[in-house]
């Protein structure tokens, strides 16, 4: 059947299961699958697959987060699914996600599934959508350049085509880079000695995994509420979001729950007891997965001590040592950060995969 030809496409939510193991859990597992292939087609790894434990109580409303998920019928088969992720604390903006089976990346399919995306997201009140896609780092002729003039994606990629079709403009590109965890560590002990000694007695690293230290709680969340702010976000909105202590403990359940470890390296200001700067690894309950690191900021008030550094090279020694069996760490960060980039070739990370990321204001 022609692509042009499919108008019979059906629109429905997704109702998360009580459980994987439960009868109702084909249509969330399905969803999940065809998030993992698509990635794996577009970015050529699997360094980006989603665990459907951790989906599924990621996906679960918290009191600072919401998820809507719909997803894409086809003669009664699930072919796509799209996701709204809604920061209670924030006002405008929505994280959107859209991922279809290998035919139907474009066409009626993935409009049709686009179309409702927007509309939840204008009906939970949003005004202001952010999506990320995933390219291969294979050189092509015709590039798309952010405002930025940092980087760039595959102009052809149908990720490309979908999103620029659907409204969407590109804000800015993110480098995906690997460090292989069982390689050398020379150059991490190296860099970590030389940064210590620049940062001198003022600053104190401190490394944890699992449930957060009561005394650390504080410190940690005003470091990651700054996340929304300090980092560069290109040419987008950057929306800031609320974070306390209660709000660490309960994404602390969560992680409990989902067999979820996460690694916190922090750097604490002696002076003022501040947190300076912090790094987060996390891996689902298959220990033998590649890590995703997430957080890594040095707070604009405390750049220019080497901190990026410390937390980086930390994070990765104890980590390694905790989680032996993962096989390597796959980070993003913004092309035009150039002193995070800088930190990660000392290490030893190499790209392996680069994101678009888009926003679209509604009117």
């Amino acid at each position: 059947m022609e692509k042009d030809a499919l108008t019979d496409v059906a629109i429905e939510p997704l109702i998360l299961p009580g459980s994987l193991e439960g009868p109702d859990a084909a249509d969330f597992l399905d969803v999940v699958r065809i998030g993992n292939e698509a990635w794996r087609r577009a970015s050529g790894t699997d360094l980006h697959d989603d665990d459907p434990a951790e989906m599924l109580v990621r996906w679960r409303e918290t009191p600072y987060r919401v998820s809507h998920v719909v997803v894409a019928r086809l003669d009664g088969r699930i072919v796509g699914a799209g996701r709204v992720e809604i920061d209670k604390t924030t006002r405008e903006s929505a994280e959107i996600d859209v991922v279809l089976v290998e035919e139907h990346e474009e066409g009626p399919v993935a409009e049709a599934l686009m179309a409702a995306v927007e509309a939840l997201a204008h009906e939970n009140g949003r005004t202001v959508l952010q999506a990320w896609t995933i390219h291969r780092p294979d050189p092509v002729e015709r590039r798309l350049v952010p405002p930025t003039g940092a980087g760039w994606i595959p102009e052809d990629d149908p990720t490309t085509r979908l999103m620029r079709g659907a409204g969407f403009r590109l804000g800015q590109v993110e480098r995906n880079s690997v460090f292989e965890l069982n390689g050398s560590y020379e150059a991490v002990d190296r860099l970590l000695e030389q940064a210590v000694a620049a940062a001198g007695a003022d600053y104190r690293p401190v490394w944890w995994a699992g449930p957060t230290p009561p005394e650390y709680a504080d410190g940690y969340a005003a470091a990651i509420a700054r996340m929304y702010t300090d980092v560069p976000v290109g040419d987008m909105v950057n929306e800031e979001a609320s974070w306390d202590a209660g709000r660490v403990f309960e994404r602390d359940e969560r992680f409990a729950e989902s067999g979820t470890l996460i690694g916190v390296t922090l750097v604490i200001h002696e002076p003022t007891g501040a947190v300076a700067a912090f790094n987060e690894l996390t891996i689902g309950a298959d220990r033998s997965r590649p890590t995703a690191q997430w957080g890594t900021l040095v707070m604009p008030e405390h750049r220019g001590h080497r901190l990026g550094a410390i937390v980086k090279c930390i994070g990765l020694k104890r980590w390694h040592e905790r989680v032996p069996e993962s096989p390597r760490v796959s980070t993003f960060n913004a092309e035009e950060n150039r002193y995070m980039l800088d930190v990660n070739e000392a290490v030893g990370f190499v790209p392996a995969s680069y994101a678009g990321a888009w926003e679209k204001k509604l009117a």
